[in-house]
């Protein structure tokens, strides 16, 4: 069940063991002094101990998978001090990092034309930092290594004063209960210091390296969507995720299709679109040009985040993927 191989060489980032969060209302998102000084967009990284993926397994039960709950995150967008910033822009030419590929698996899955939801998207389990269970979205993307889940930064880290997320595990095609194309566990967790350091939900995103699973690598059994960075804001996109706060029960892919924009003028970091998605979607991908007749189609280009009220959701926003994305997708692409 669990693959085998030599252990990456990483190198540990902040603290060590848990997180949560995931939709603040708009009091909530209008904070104080903006993104951290130190560098925000710079990746920092949680080796996971070799022989988690067995405690994991262990311990996600379907009694405990049942009962966890999404939780509300604490976080900026905004700095009310002074002048408004300018809108974060690209920091680079738009770049296609991956393209879309297709896995190998067969399973119950049931992928058809014209259904929208997909094997490449998956649910996401972990325990925060205060000992609850808790549930998020993720994707996976293809990679060199074939072995990446795209989630949201506060589905890995707490942020700040928190730490790493425990018991991190990612179901593709999660439905009502049942893991079709089988479960993989976190062998690395990455988030970005705008997050950990600072709360800027801006730099809400968290990449996870994922050991093999029963022989294979993630992609390579459940194909991978691409990935882009540096793009135009008013994209139409398509977001996915397993809402679970109501009406909605977290059993099931839902989503979301519009043409993205900037958020507004006094943030830097985040793009935004209708949408009325609640806690659970955290991580889902944004997805542009998401075709319903090929499963694996598309290319993230961003991630939930946030809402603007969490009991009314109306609207979407997700982290601007700019080239601090793309480092970071380069960098542990070959880990």
């Amino acid at each position: 069940m669990f693959g085998i191989r030599r252990r990456r060489s990483l190198a540990v980032g902040i603290a060590a063991a848990a997180a949560l969060l995931l939709f603040p209302s708009a009091a909530q998102a209008a904070e104080t002094d903006g993104p951290s000084k130190a560098a925000p967009t710079t990746a920092v990284e949680h080796t996971v101990p070799a022989g988690t993926a067995a405690r994991t397994a262990e311990y996600w039960t379907p009694e405990r998978m049942a009962k966890a709950v999404p939780a509300d995150p604490v976080g900026r967008t905004t700095r009310l001090a002074g002048s408004p910033p300018a809108p974060q822009e690209p920091t680079g030419p738009a770049t296609t990092g991956a393209d879309p590929v297709a896995g190998t698996a067969t399973g119950a899955g049931g992928i058809k034309v014209a259904v929208t939801a997909t094997q490449v998207v998956g649910k996401v389990f972990y325990t925060g930092s205060d000992g609850v269970d808790y549930v998020c979205s993720g994707s996976a993307v293809n990679s060199t290594n074939k072995n990446m889940v795209f989630t949201a930064g506060h589905c890995v880290h707490g942020g700040p004063g928190k730490s790493w997320s425990s018991n991190w595990q990612f179901v593709p095609y999660y439905n009502h209960g049942s893991r079709p194309y089988g479960t993989w566990w976190a062998e690395t967790l990455v988030g970005f210091n705008g997050w950990t350091d600072s709360g800027n939900l801006g730099y809400d995103l968290g990449i996870v390296i994922t050991s093999p699973s029963s022989g294979s690598e993630l992609v390579n059994a459940v194909g991978g969507l691409g990935i882009q960075w540096n793009y135009p804001k008013d994209r139409y996109m398509t977001a996915m995720g397993y809402p679970q706060a109501p009406p909605f029960d977290g059993q099931w892919q839902y989503y979301c299709a519009a043409t993205t924009s900037q958020r507004s003028i006094f943030t830097t970091d985040q793009i935004k679109m209708p949408c009325n998605m609640t806690g659970g979607s955290s991580g889902g991908p944004w997805i542009y040009g998401k075709d319903d007749g090929v499963y694996y189609s598309g290319w993230v280009n961003g991630v939930n985040s946030n809402v603007n009220d969490k009991n009314n959701p109306t609207e979407m926003r997700s982290p601007y993927f700019a080239t601090w994305v793309g480092d970071a997708f380069n960098k542990y692409s070959t880990y």
